[in-house]
């Protein structure tokens, strides 16, 4: 074996995402015969709406099967624009808009598009790794921003105020947040702008959950405090609620000055987006309300039963999720007594009680002494999963 035929430095530095590793161990133990509930992966339960499958179908059959300009198609983009607008009540050019495989493509080519060496960028810790982990691949210096149990985990103007400094190129928000839960307030939201203004920096606003949100609040962006679109970036997808996961299909929304830069990184990444699957989420934005609609209902409904079941174990609460569709269960209690980490308890949870779960560290180095379940499952998942977790607890802790 050649010494010298070595993989980069910056490759093997790449954190791989954790929930998908913890889903094929899981998957494994599944073909050995052993029954799983699965709590682990941040992804709907439910099927594509049938309107959104049916008119991927019909551009198949019409033959979309070819390439598109590397922004996308401009009817979709002239969508999301027009989405865009009648959601915030400002004004977005669709030249502004460039369509992306998933909202993960759409983060990369916004961190590759602005960060330079020694830049730092301040992400939510815990909070998606593929910022922190997108940092790093592009020689950038990631700060994390800690998020309390004590503010709902909210990302607060005052802990970024202390974090940030002349080398700042950019602060991400990610609001509904994974895997809190946690839902910025418009204070929250116009002081990092603010912040950011003053600073020549960047806002990065991770938006993939903004219509799974409960209790009646609303989501705030940061394009509400920008009107004229000067130093924010927003990232959103069709995976989350429109239960499109599996289509790959995101978008991003950048001032003037990057947006060329952008869809250069794009064009050398994948050059565009399969057609068919942008018509799909054509008629997603103009006929998918409803179905998101009915899904959020759902959502709300389990996270009710999630609340009521972690109520009833020992040493163990969790803050009520105000969106998406996590709970973030504190287990320190637990870990403590048994004298294990978050990813051990997460493993022993999965081998031996058969539950997948994802452990906190797995969403950053803050999110140790917890772990995150996803509720989009069905509600007898969800019980049983939960009872199950409640013994296994008191068992392995000792209670």
């Amino acid at each position: 074996m050649n010494p010298g035929l070595k993989a980069s430095r910056r490759a093997l530095n790449i954190e791989g995402e954790s929930s998908f590793i913890v889903l094929g161990n899981a998957k494994m133990l599944e073909t050995q015969g052993k029954r799983i509930i699965h709590l682990e992966i941040g992804e709907p339960d439910f099927i594509t709406p049938a309107n959104i499958r049916e008119a991927a179908i019909r551009a198949l059959k019409d033959g979309e099967t070819h390439y598109t300009p590397t922004p996308g198609m401009l009817e979709l983009r002239k969508a999301i624009a027009e989405k865009t607008a009648q959601d915030f009540g400002i004004d977005v050019s669709f030249e502004n808009v460039s369509v992306t495989l998933g909202s993960k493509e759409a983060i990369f080519a916004a961190l590759a598009s602005i960060v330079e060496e020694g830049d730092e960028v301040l992400y939510p810790n815990p909070g998606y790794p593929a910022y922190e982990s997108g940092v790093r691949f592009f020689g950038g210096k990631p700060v994390p921003v800690r998020l309390r149990e004590e503010n709902e985990f909210r990302m607060t103007p005052e802990e970024v105020n202390r974090l940030v400094s002349d080398k700042t190129k950019a602060i991400v928000i990610n609001s509904p947040e994974n895997p809190t839960g946690a839902v910025l307030s418009k204070d929250d939201v116009k002081g990092v702008v603010e912040i950011a203004r003053d600073r020549g920096a960047y806002v990065i606003s991770d938006e993939v959950y903004r219509y799974i949100i409960y209790d009646g609040l609303k989501h705030y962006s940061p394009l509400q405090f920008d009107e004229n679109l000067e130093n924010t970036i927003v990232v959103d997808g069709f995976s989350k609620y429109y239960a499109m996961t599996g289509w790959r299909l995101g978008y991003v929304i950048t001032p003037e000055r990057l947006t060329e830069p952008l869809q250069l990184v794009l064009n050398l990444v994948t050059a565009c987006p399969p057609s068919f699957i942008q018509i799909g989420g054509l008629e997603a934005l103009r006929n998918g309300s409803n179905a998101v609609r009915e899904m959020v209902e759902q959502y709300a409904i389990r996270r009710e039963i999630v609340i009521e079941e972690v109520s009833k174990m020992r040493r163990v609460h969790m803050v009520r999720p105000k969106g998406a569709f996590y709970g973030f269960i504190n287990v320190k209690e637990i870990i403590d007594r048994a004298k294990v980490n978050s990813l051990k308890l997460a493993s022993i949870l999965l081998e031996k009680y058969g539950v997948a779960v994802l452990h906190g560290s797995a969403m950053g180095s803050f999110g140790e002494g917890y772990i995150r379940i996803s509720y989009a499952n069905s509600v007898e998942n969800i019980r049983n999963g939960l009872r199950i977790m409640s013994r296994a607890f008191d068992e392995i802790a000792g209670f």
